[in-house]
């Protein structure tokens, strides 16, 4: 297990020691895509870091429908971050692909908070990311269709690279759309020869086209 903690980048920062010791109170978990991490209004527990793949953060609307409201990648690291406040989880995660996490006690998470000054302002870095990211995905709701889906393309492209492993469905719900209004939209931006899509991924060829449609509007 201490192996797995090494190759966190969030984990690295903390002495060999208190790797071996997080060694004992860690536990690494799978979950296959479409399973349930945590819910919505469960005590919070624990802080989960992403390893591999990639979580997505929902919550239920009004209508009782699941929204998506963020993506979490390795990126990102940090999920279940409600676990900080020792309350219930504000949202529910669901693995959005074959996923990797390594499930810390809260209690020790915030021991590590307190002893560490480096861990703790890369944490604070990761959320303030988090809350710049989740900013622009509020203020794009108002652009068109085509904004929302190059924005959710872009961003994630910071992480995962030219090549995105995203279906159409999760593309859609990522972009707060519809599956087939995704597949037109998507179409369009292929004939223009800004991306190239197959199964289960979508590949950007000229991410500057793809910046400038959304600088625009004025939303980059």
């Amino acid at each position: 297990m201490q192996a797995d903690l090494e190759k966190v980048p969030l984990l690295r920062l903390l002495p060999a020691a208190e790797l071996r010791r997080l060694d004992r109170l860690c536990e690494l978990r799978r979950f296959r895509k479409g399973e349930t991490i945590f819910q919505e209004g469960r005590p919070a527990g624990s802080v989960w870091i992403v390893r591999l793949g990639w979580v997505f953060l929902v919550k239920r609307t009004p209508r009782g429908r699941l929204g998506t409201i963020f993506a979490m990648t390795p990126h990102e690291a940090l999920c279940g971050v409600s676990a900080f406040e020792h309350g219930d989880y504000s949202a529910s995660a669901i693995a959005a692909t074959d996923t990797q996490l390594i499930q810390l006690p809260a209690e020790e998470f915030s021991n590590l908070l307190e002893r560490y000054p480096k861990f703790t302002m890369q944490t604070l870095l990761t959320c303030c990311n988090r809350m710049r990211h989740m900013a622009e995905a509020i203020s794009m709701a108002q652009g068109s269709v085509e904004q929302r889906l190059v924005y959710v393309l872009l961003r994630l492209r910071e992480t995962f690279g030219s090549t995105i492993p995203l279906t159409h469905h999760e593309l859609a719900r990522m972009a707060g759309t519809r599956s087939e209004t995704s597949i037109r939209t998507l179409a369009t931006l292929r004939r223009k020869g800004w991306v190239r899509s197959s199964r289960g991924e979508v590949r950007i060829l000229a991410p500057k086209k793809l910046r400038a449609l959304l600088q625009e509007s004025g939303k980059a």
